[in-house]
């Protein structure tokens, strides 16, 4: 399968690839692909790359404010890539990059009765925005407007780990596989970790290719 990444705030497509690199040289090993792409807005550096890694850094819309309009420009930046890029079969996305993909696909579901992706893998996941970009989706019981097989990689210790599992229940639970890393808002490289990761990733691979 070919993956679309979208990093989180204050970083970059680059840092992405250095960050997941434990994951996707496995898969890459066993036939996937993946490509990395930067968000559409400068931003300074998330805290703990400052002075360590060189811009340039990016967001996909404003953080820690609602994005307002930035959200639909942010999905627009991202749609014209993926026309021109594409296509591909999933996403997979870290932080407000996990956000953004949600809101990719419930927006192109909208108007296309095929799914923009085959699969989503949702990576210490930032609360997605309704439409209007004016306030968090919230949960309804029963109802799921994502309902293409998902991962979820969350961090127990992740300071934004509530959004993340607000997340997950937003997606239809049937096709969902979770792990937990047990950390911080991070990707672990450690061999037990990684492999748990690889292998819930392969899980939903599996359900497109099983239906």
């Amino acid at each position: 399968m070919r993956f679309l990444c979208l990093h989180g705030s204050g970083t970059s497509g680059e840092i992405f690839e250095i960050q997941s690199g434990g994951i996707s040289q496995i898969l890459e090993a066993r036939g996937h692909r993946f490509t990395y792409i930067n968000g559409r807005l400068d931003s300074e550096p998330e805290p703990e790359l400052k002075g360590i890694l060189d811009p340039p850094f990016y967001n996909h819309y404003p953080r820690d404010i609602a994005p307002g309009e930035d959200l639909a420009r942010a999905i627009e930046h991202t749609m014209n890539i993926i026309k021109k890029q594409g296509p591909f079969d999933a996403v997979m996305g870290f932080s407000q990059g996990a956000a953004l993909a949600y809101s990719l696909i419930v927006n192109h579901a909208k108007t296309h009765d095929v799914p923009l992706f085959k699969a989503a893998v949702f990576i210490c996941g930032a609360a997605p925005y309704e439409p209007l970009g004016k306030e968090f989706i919230q949960p309804t019981p029963g109802e799921y407007l994502v309902k293409i097989p998902t991962a979820h990689i969350v961090g127990k210790q992740d300071e934004i780990y509530e959004s993340s599992m607000q997340l997950y229940s937003l997606c239809e639970p049937s096709k969902a596989e979770f792990y937990d890393h047990g950390s911080r808002h991070m990707i672990p490289f450690d061999s037990k970790n990684t492999e748990a990761m690889v292998a819930a990733i392969e899980k939903t691979i599996r359900r497109v290719r099983t239906g």
